[in-house]
């Protein structure tokens, strides 16, 4: 029996060449496979018994799943991969994920077998990345990639373990960024095409992401109830292409309440940029399509220039929008609902905002705009709202 036993397992047999052969049994494939050769029985002896006690933990992985690179196993990867809702990546992620692997991770790990994969190596990969890459940020995305990426290939028993170990190595440095003010919010607002106004209004004051404004239709705009549904987000690839679909996680599909006081501007806006079909975008082209992305960038690059607020992004305007609302008193949940963040904590996904408090949320940035306003009197870039009477 035991003999039976070693000749399905494999073991050391000696070759004509005088060395000594390893195999062993490999229970993935039902096949028997090759270790290698040694010079003397010892050795192939304690290869052997290494493997052997391997397979018994549920360590062991056959050499030539070990023997695929890393190049050649991103792209089955990134095929395959599903997000934790179970669908395919979005293109757009894809477009993201492909960028950071052809730049900054495949020109030098991609020829290194998975299993030659060391976190020494990983480690310095990731110092030179850090000394001449693309910024500290885009670093601990492209280590968090990887680390996604060999986490599969552990599930897949093509190698045994991560090594991507480095503490820290992961996480985005805090961005100390000075928020503009409501005064060059008020600026920008004015300085942008007439089109593009209730955009800058929406982000500053509504706190929606670019995909989250550029998906929106009319019939997402409830004007008696003050309210503004997100059920889509518009992106659009480096090749031009635009990509429209739900929002990532469920928490970005939200209605919220807007401010009172930015109702006339979006009702202005609807009246004179907005097609009446329910469908007809918000944010519309020459054409009555909708805005590409380039087109607005382009736009918003340009009042940015003239302000001397080249350094403001569109995602500041949230930013703007999280900080009046959080300091009307929001709880956390409510700011979450708001802003469609998703909670890493599964229970509060069943924790819903009340329409009370989001409208009294609203009602409190309108106190703290209407307070801007008589401070700013004589600045000529506090935003001036329209009337509600025309």
């Amino acid at each position: 029996m035991a003999g039976g036993r070693r000749r399905q397992l494999g073991g050391v047999d000696r070759l004509p060449s005088s060395r000594w052969r390893v195999r062993m049994f490999d229970p993935g494939t039902g096949r028997r496979v090759s270790l290698g050769t040694f010079k003397t029985k010892a050795e192939a002896e304690r290869a052997f018994a290494s493997a052997t006690a391997d397979q018994q933990k549920g360590t062991w992985v056959a050499p030539e799943k070990g023997r695929v690179t890393l190049d050649d196993y991103v792209w089955q990867w990134l095929d395959t991969r599903l997000t934790p809702r179970g669908e395919r990546l979005r293109p757009k992620t894809r477009e993201l994920y492909e960028g950071f692997l052809r730049l900054h991770i495949l020109p030098t790990l991609g020829p290194v077998p998975l299993a030659r994969l060391t976190t020494a190596g990983i480690r310095s990969w990731h110092a030179g990345l850090l000394a001449d890459g693309p910024g500290a940020s885009s670093v601990a995305k492209c280590y968090r990639l990887l680390r996604t990426i060999l986490n599969t290939a552990v599930e897949d028993s093509l190698i045994v373990a991560n090594p991507c170990t480095i503490k820290g190595a992961g996480v985005e440095p805090a961005e100390e960024r000075l928020l503009p003010t409501l005064a060059q919010v008020g600026g920008l607002a004015a300085e942008v095409q007439p089109q593009f106004r209730a955009l800058v209004l929406l982000a500053a004051f509504g706190g929606l992401r670019r995909g989250e404004l550029l998906g929106l239709t009319r019939r997402d705009i409830d004007l008696l109830h003050r309210t503004v549904t997100v059920r889509v987000q518009r992106q659009e690839t480096k090749g031009g292409h635009h990509l429209v679909g739900p929002p990532k996680t469920d928490a970005g599909r939200r209605t919220l309440v807007l401010p009172a006081s930015l109702i006339p501007e979006i009702e202005g806006h609807l009246d004179e940029w907005v097609g009446p079909e329910p469908d007809a975008p918000i944010f519309a082209g020459k054409h009555g399509g909708p805005v590409r992305v380039v087109t607005w960038q382009r736009e918003w690059t340009r009042a940015r220039k003239a302000l001397g607020l080249e350094g403001v992004r569109l995602h500041d305007l949230r930013h703007v929008a999280g900080t009046m609302a959080a300091a009307t008193g929001a709880s956390t949940k409510e700011l979450m609902h708001r802003f469609g963040h998703a909670s890493p904590r599964a229970a509060l996904r069943y924790q819903h905002a009340t329409a009370e408090r989001d409208e009294a949320i609203a009602d409190g940035i309108d106190r703290i705009l209407e307070v801007s306003q008589r401070d700013g009197e004589a600045d000529t870039n506090v935003i001036r709202f329209r009337d509600a009477g025309g």
